[in-house]
């Protein structure tokens, strides 16, 4: 990820709860290890941090609705492969998992 885009993304986390910061940690953890192009990791995260920082199950539910929209159109782009949106859609699952718990 580029330098000043990596600052942006962590910058959020400073107006999340200790619990939402870790959350979304692990989210962008699990995202970077997709090896995506930068552009699509910096559209991506910000949909992780609202993931992370929803307060309740209708937030948690919209976030994820509005992930599950920027799959769907990356991969109508052929900007992702089946594969990797498939792989991007578990990070989402998963960070949404994690929000629940």
């Amino acid at each position: 990820m580029a330098t000043d885009r990596v600052s942006l993304i962590h910058f959020d986390k400073l107006s999340m709860s200790p619990a939402a910061a870790d959350r979304f940690q692990k989210a962008l953890d699990a995202l970077a290890a997709l090896k995506l192009q930068d552009r699509y990791v910096y559209l991506i995260a910000p949909y992780l941090g609202d993931i992370a920082d929803a307060s309740d199950a209708e937030q948690l539910d919209t976030a994820l609705g509005q992930c599950i929209r920027v799959v769907d159109e990356l991969l109508a782009a052929r900007s992702v492969s089946k594969a990797k949106s498939e792989e991007v859609r578990q990070v989402f699952q998963s960070a949404a998992e994690r929000a629940r718990a």
